[in-house]
């Protein structure tokens, strides 16, 4: 009884350890996608300010995107 539930509490570890694996890999192929979608979209940022939980204020200045002033 005793080394039946380790044989089961092992399989279990890895059945987890493999479906977890595997669901971050399409996640990641998600994330891929889905972002070179938005650049194919569009010539902009692949995320926003906002979406990074931070402000996204009009007057931020993108470092990527200098001020026309010079």
């Amino acid at each position: 009884e005793v080394e039946y539930q380790a044989i089961m509490d092992r399989n279990e570890a890895v059945f987890y350890e493999q479906y977890g694996a595997n669901m971050r890999a399409q996640e990641e192929q998600r994330a891929a996608a889905s972002a070179s979608a938005a650049a194919a979209s569009q010539g902009s940022p692949i995320f926003t300010l906002r979406e990074l939980g931070m402000d996204d204020s009009p007057d931020f200045q993108n470092f990527m995107d200098p001020p026309a002033s010079g």
